[in-house]
């Protein structure tokens, strides 16, 4: 009796499933793991034959099976039940999560080159580079005692070692790590938070020489709120690496913005030919990446320019990954005019773009992991 019982309610479970997967509606986009779901196929005499219609199928099935965001979080979870604390990329360390970082110089060293050649090219431009630590370098004592993380700091070692001489390297390494008690990484993201960014930016301005009106990565007694306005915009933020491991104890983040009482910034998005007087989109604060809401994310190309600029600085170009986008509201208060650029998406001349725009001062801000990875370096010709 019992062993029919749970056929039956085998069976049960699986046409549930299987029928309200087919009468759901389709979603075209998971908020859960932030990209868009595949389509029912197309079918055709020659996708079926070929096998493409039974592959597309298969992902069809599995981006759209009903409760799928519900049975990802319980079969994590219950992985993390039976101790496993490495799952899909992510550590679960003591009170965050930790995206893992192996070994990186096959694309390292390329990209490097390309940074090089770049300078080497253009060597009337003030080239700099601000390279940022992951949190796998600052909390290594927070993970698990079998994780295997590569070490950021020889990765470092040899950037320094590799670069031209036409580029000024600086790093955040012993400012964040000094900070590592503040709230400087997201516990459910593989950002930095906005007072991490702001070590990097107290950083990046000593580096160069920029006055700056505060100390915070040196001082431990300065208050941030002498010299910006703190809003708690969002205390449910639940981010990248949440998403590659929901569980349902996980406890979400707060997004910061800082504001200069006194600051006026135009934004423009070229990419997209709109502009905003803000450095924020609190419409992003009703999405799940609440990320987004500094500068909206990703883009190919856009300008900010400032009245809260107290010495001329001249004109900056930053090539970028994402972890500029709660640094660069702070650098806005430095330069009138900042054009930004992210090779994932902007595919033309950046030494032309520099030139037709008088720019002077070259940024480059990359995390260690985004550099060991990304292969859009290339277009930096």
């Amino acid at each position: 009796m019992r062993n029919k019982i749970l056929t039956i309610s085998f069976l049960a479970f699986i046409c549930v499933f299987a029928f309200g997967s087919v009468i759901a509606k389709d979603r075209d986009f998971s908020d859960m793991e932030n990209r868009n779901l595949t389509k029912f196929p197309e079918i055709t005499g020659e996708s079926i034959v070929n096998g493409e219609f039974t592959k597309n199928f298969e992902k069809y099935m599995s981006d759209q099976i009903i409760f799928k965001d519900f049975l990802v979080k319980l079969k994590v979870t219950e992985n993390l039940a039976l101790n496993q604390k490495y799952i899909n990329g992510v550590y679960f360390a003591e009170d965050m999560l930790i995206q893992d970082y192996q070994n990186p110089y096959n694309q390292l060293g390329t990209n490097v080159s390309y940074v090089n050649e770049f300078a080497e090219a253009n060597s009337d431009l003030n080239c700099t580079w601000l390279l940022i630590p992951n949190a796998c370098y600052v909390y290594e004592d927070r993970l698990p005692s079998y994780a295997s993380c590569y070490d950021q700091s020889e990765v470092l070692a040899y950037i320094y070692g590799s670069v031209s001489d036409e580029i000024a390297v600086t790093d955040c390494f012993d400012e964040l790590m000094a900070n590592k008690d503040e709230y400087i990484y997201y516990k459910t993201d593989h950002h930095w938070t906005m007072q991490g960014a702001y070590i990097g930016y107290e950083s990046y301005c000593e580096f160069v020489g920029i006055e700056d009106s505060s100390e915070f990565a040196n001082n431990t007694d300065f208050d941030l709120s002498d010299v910006y306005d703190i809003e708690v915009a969002s205390d449910e933020f639940y981010g990248t690496l949440y998403s590659n491991v929901p569980t349902f104890s996980a406890e979400p983040d707060e997004v910061l913005l800082y504001h200069k009482p006194d600051g006026e910034y135009t934004v423009e998005y070229l990419d997209e030919g709109w502009t905003s007087d803000s450095l924020y989109n609190y419409e992003n604060l009703e999405i799940k990446d609440k990320y987004t809401t500094y500068l909206d994310g990703n883009h190919s190309i856009i300008k900010i320019t400032s009245n809260a600029v107290s010495e001329d600085n001249g004109k900056l170009l930053v090539v970028k990954d994402s972890y500029a986008h709660s640094f660069l509201p702070l650098l806005a208060d430095n330069y009138s005019e900042i054009i930004v650029v992210d090779l994932r998406y902007y595919h033309d001349s950046v030494s032309k773009l520099a030139k037709e725009n008088g720019i002077e001062n070259v940024l480059f801000i990359n995390n260690i992991e985004f550099l060991s990875t990304d292969n859009n370096f290339l277009w930096l010709y």
